[in-house]
């Protein structure tokens, strides 16, 4: 098990570092090894539609051969629907598709985060059809990809953010309709918590269809009765991560486990204690 950061903790607007280079020295002080990047950022700035190459080799020499790159995030754009009829749309989007895996290459990292932006399915479309319609963006993306080794990692959502794949079911159905080696899963613990039932049966029923698990603690499990907060440090809210981790240990898993939650504190100290913890817990597992 390696313990990695999604800078989204770290980085502006809710985060405190303002550079790359200072987020780089946070997770070294820290004894953090594995750092997801989002992109789009005001720390990172690293929009594919604006950025040139050289821009990018010079932000990837700044990271240490002690950090690894696990994959980029917080890349796509809300305004660009991957559900749609329109030819100029769904070959901007391809061309956007592409260049994030320029960018992954440039890093070296193993994927790319999916998050909500970009594929809800609009209100006067069916459904199924609309996820249809998704699965074959991606089915084109990774046969018009074909020499990338970058994967593309789906990822959770709350129903606020996006109106596919809240459910652990929904993206197994997704990952399985595409079905590449290239696409599979992100477990976003924080959002499954409001969306299944038992998160580690869900995670058991996924398997090896999960590539990295995002982590995040909540409160206020029945949101009717308690409210609802996310986002928060493992320990903090809820959830029972031992009996998660022991789900993850079952179906083999040994990848990263990566935070998810914003750090307003001093981050150093808390990554160093977010660390020591996880291990902790995935020890008791």
């Amino acid at each position: 098990m390696k313990v990695g950061v999604n800078a989204s903790a770290l980085s502006l607007p809710f985060g405190k570092a303002s550079s790359p280079q200072e987020v780089i020295d946070v997770l070294s002080s820290s004894g953090i090894g594995n750092l997801t990047i989002p992109v789009r950022s005001p720390t990172w700035r690293l929009s594919p539609e604006t950025i040139p190459q050289n821009e990018l080799a010079k932000i990837a020499e700044i990271i240490p051969s002690s950090i690894n790159v696990s994959g980029i995030g917080n890349c796509w754009p809300n305004e660009y629907t991957m559900i749609t009829d329109s030819p100029g749309e769904w070959k901007r989007n391809l061309g956007y598709a592409k260049k994030l895996c320029q960018i992954a290459a440039t890093f070296n990292a193993q994927h790319i985060v999916i998050g909500a932006p970009g594929r809800s399915v609009h209100a006067d479309v069916s459904y199924y059809d609309g996820v249809k319609k998704l699965v074959r963006f991606w089915k084109e993306v990774i046969a018009n990809t074909p020499n990338s080794d970058t994967m593309v990692c789906v990822e959770h959502s709350s129903l606020a953010r996006s109106n596919v794949g809240n459910t652990t079911k929904e993206l197994i159905d997704l990952v399985d309709a595409v079905d590449s080696p290239r696409f599979k899963m992100i477990a976003q613990i924080g959002d499954m918590a409001a969306n299944d039932l038992d998160i580690s049966n869900a995670i058991r029923s996924a398997g090896d269809r999960i590539k990295q698990v995002h982590i995040a603690d909540v409160s206020g499990l029945n949101p009717l009765v308690d409210g609802w907060a996310s986002l928060m440090l493992p320990g903090e809210g809820d959830l029972e991560f031992v009996g998660i981790f022991r789900a993850l240990k079952d179906i083999g898993y040994d990848g990263e486990i990566c935070l998810e939650s914003w750090i307003r504190d001093d981050p150093i100290s808390t990554l160093v204690d977010y660390r020591e913890r996880i291990k902790e817990l995935w020890d008791k597992a």
